[in-house]
């Protein structure tokens, strides 16, 4: 039989996930290839504590050139074009043929869809963070909004957790009672994926560290100057700080593919993750798996979970195997609250009655699994 080729498009966690679990499990007659235009990703779930300096700019990536030491190529290239027809794909270092394509590029930001949001700062991109993280390096005294506009957005807690990681910064710092901290949500509640009683613990957790929340108040807008942003409700704030989180959208090459079959993000099978092209897999966040009334949170440790049960399918379909038991939508977020603690929220979102979920308290053995979590991404365990 002659050897398969398995291409992956992405080097986040699903795509990294299901790279690693199709490579093990299948023989070296089968090519494994991952492309990506960024050879070193960050770890954006280290963001919020990256701005309050708890984190440093270098050690939240990792190479993806270290998957060869796995039998994994790595192509450093932009993805031009994905022709699920024939069964290839176009990028900037030349034509990729293909027998199982994963596609795992995850959420694109429309910068452009909330007006002065590219020129304001953000803690949902690298570089954004960076700049957020000498701004606030340099703060003694002001207001900070932290506001998102619309969902779906990646790890839903992150707001709150960034609010409460700048909180806990400025008591430190002894500059907290000369700040005044706000989070803008879209929704009615903050993690209302994870229920109303952690919903209701989160606004407590809030409100006991002064930090304001205001709900169902999407950002719409930012002043060029930086300091003024308005919201859905028909309110405005000026502040000295406004980072907001991006709206969030299916990739362009994604979506000039068909594969989303003119959906906001690819459906795929809930059982395989399949898309509606044969051995075309969307994995992460770029795809769509319903939850009850929500969907499946867009967060990395969902699209690991992702990947690795595409690559077991697509092994077992390579090796004429038995197919792996389907997706479970099992999933644990971090949500730091400090420094020194963590809590986790998740559980299982695909039983039959909807997401049944879970927010613990934060405590420093949960600070150190989540530093654990992060060590174990950065060396490719995760």
């Amino acid at each position: 039989m002659a050897g398969k080729r398995v291409l992956v498009l992405g080097g986040g966690f699903g795509g990294v996930q299901a790279a690693i679990t199709a490579r093990a499990e299948l023989d070296s007659s089968h090519d494994v290839t991952i492309v990506d235009r960024n050879r070193v990703p960050h770890l954006c779930g280290m963001n919020p504590m990256l701005i309050v300096g708890e984190r440093e700019p270098g050690k939240t990536g990792r190479s993806l050139g270290r998957l060869a030491n796995r039998g994994i190529n790595f192509v450093e290239a932009n993805i031009n074009e994905i022709d699920v027809k024939n069964q290839k794909v176009e990028t900037s270092a030349g034509t990729l043929d293909y027998d199982y394509l994963v596609v795992a590029l995850g959420a694109a930001y429309d910068w452009d869809a909330v007006p002065g949001a590219k020129d304001a700062y953000s803690f949902y991109d690298f570089d954004y963070a960076r700049d957020l993280r000498r701004r606030l390096s340099r703060l003694k005294r002001g207001k900070i909004v932290l506001a998102a506009s619309k969902p779906p957005y990646k790890c839903p807690p992150a707001p709150m957790e960034t609010a409460m990681m700048i909180n806990w910064w400025g008591r430190k710092k002894g500059i907290r009672k000369d700040l005044d901290i706000s989070v803008y949500i879209p929704e009615p509640g903050p993690l209302g994926v994870a229920g109303k009683e952690a919903s209701q613990r989160v606004r407590s957790a809030l409100d006991t560290r002064g930090i304001e929340l205001v709900t169902a108040a999407g950002v719409t807008e930012v002043a060029p100057s930086g300091r003024e942003a308005s919201f859905m409700d028909g309110s405005s704030v000026k502040a000295d700080v406004i980072a907001t989180v991006p709206v969030h959208k299916l990739p362009d090459v994604v979506a000039a593919s068909g594969i989303n079959n003119d959906k906001p993000w690819v459906p795929v099978d809930r059982g395989t993750l399949e898309t509606s092209t044969p051995n075309v897999f969307a994995i992460g966040d770029v795809n769509v798996v319903p939850s009850g009334e929500f969907a499946i949170p867009k967060a990395g440790v969902f699209a690991s979970g992702q990947g690795t049960k595409v690559g077991q399918v697509i092994a077992s379909r390579i090796n004429g195997s038995n197919e792996p038991e389907p997706y479970d939508g099992v999933g644990w977020c971090f949500m730091a609250y400090s420094g020194g603690r963590s809590a986790t929220v998740g559980g299982e979102f695909l039983t039959d009655g909807g997401p049944d979920t879970v927010l613990s308290d934060p405590t420093v053995s949960g600070m150190k699994a989540k530093e654990r979590f992060e060590r174990d991404w950065r060396s490719f365990r995760i």
